[in-house]
């Protein structure tokens, strides 16, 4: 009896009403120059022309699976429970890959087996593929080995289609894609690999990121897409790994969900600050984060009884910082002398903040679906 022999990379193409886009997505790798892989194009439940444009093909590397419609993220659970490869990559259904992409990202993971996952350039395109930019220009960085504090507090780094993983990493830890999550489900699944895994980085072009109008990015809408933001750093946060997160990361990480995604939220707000999780920060940080808090709705003019409240627990928690004694001294000056103090404290704090965050000039702007939300 001869030897079942697996592909060496499978590829996972999730796709919903795809027809504009699907075929050119499929066309990208059968036009790759390493022929050993497998496609899996999960159908999730299309009322378009899908289903014929994927029965057109004859390539016996290529497995359709036809679901009812359950996400993107069910879809592409399906295809990583069908799959087979030694290696296995995602590529989006309106995304592409160039000739080289699996051969360059597979070939990287062979001779690196210090790395379990390596993600590369790319190419930014638009709706007709007229170049916008690389990814490289709008990432906040390129980091490499343990990339678990950085995936946690930066967006764009990995990007779907220019990125490939070890099966056996992904099976042996039981990580799959959340299927509650709509917007940034890609983040949380490579925060849930980065627990188990070293990443590298190819200083190569492999794919070709499509930004349009119909992206999920685009379609979901702002309350969706905070929703989700706020979902899953909650997940994260209420992680048993979590605590063992450095300080200074778990110091920015609740000033963005605290501050840039629960601002108008002042109940949850108040449930995080008083939570076991933020309190294991030291009382310095503590403090920060309920004075941040306090200012921003001073600055909204939102609720401004809350807004005190924050700034009196700050100086209880840290009294010797004089910001937080300066802060309630300056309220009894009246409201337009501590809006006018509060203005220029954030602008400066803000500029401290990207500063901290990218450690590095700011990337160009980004296009379209790329833009903050992403995560």
């Amino acid at each position: 009896m001869s030897e079942v022999r697996w592909p060496r990379v499978t590829v996972v193409v999730p796709v919903y009403n795809g027809q504009r886009f699907v075929k050119a997505a499929i066309d990208s790798v059968l036009a790759q120059t390493l022929g050993d892989w497998e496609l899996i194009v999960v159908d999730d439940g299309s009322t378009d022309a899908t289903p014929q444009i994927l029965a057109e093909y004859r390539d016996p590397r290529i497995v359709t699976i036809s679901k009812e419609n359950g996400g993107e993220s069910s879809a592409r659970n399906a295809g990583l429970d069908r799959a087979m490869g030694e290696y296995v990559a995602f590529l989006d259904a309106d995304d592409l890959y160039l000739p080289n992409a699996l051969a360059d990202l597979s070939r990287f993971l062979e001779e690196h087996p210090e790395y379990d996952v390596v993600y590369s350039n790319g190419r930014v395109c638009d709706e007709d593929g007229r170049d916008l930019t690389l990814l490289s220009d709008v990432r906040l960085g390129l980091y490499t080995g343990d990339v678990l504090e950085r995936l946690l507090t930066t967006n764009l780094i990995i990007t779907q289609g220019c990125t490939c993983t070890r099966r056996s990493v992904v099976e042996e830890n039981n990580i799959r894609f959340d299927e509650n999550m709509v917007i940034g489900p890609d983040g949380d699944f490579w925060i849930q690999v980065a627990r188990f895994a070293r990443f590298g980085y190819l200083d190569a072009l492999t794919c070709l990121y499509r930004v349009h109008q119909t992206s999920i990015q685009r379609t979901s809408g702002q309350t969706r897409r905070n929703r989700d933001l706020v979902y899953a750093r909650m997940k994260r946060m209420s992680s048993d790994w979590f605590q063992q997160v450095s300080v200074p990361t778990r110091r920015q990480f609740f000033y963005r969900l605290l501050v840039e995604l629960l601002a108008d939220q002042p109940a949850q707000q108040k449930a995080i600050l008083e939570g076991q999780q933020l309190r294991d920060l030291p009382p310095r940080l503590q403090a920060e984060l309920w004075r941040h808090v306090g200012v921003d709705h001073l600055l909204r003019r939102s609720d401004q009884a809350f807004a005190m409240d924050c700034l009196r627990e700050a100086a209880r928690l840290c009294p010797a910082d004089r910001r937080n004694r300066d802060l309630l001294w300056i309220s009894r000056l009246g409201d337009t002398t501590l809006y006018n103090t509060l203005r220029l404290w954030r602008a400066l704090h803000r500029l401290g903040e990207r500063l901290r965050s990218s450690g590095r000039p700011r990337p160009a702007p980004m296009p379209g679906a790329l833009g903050p939300g992403a995560d």
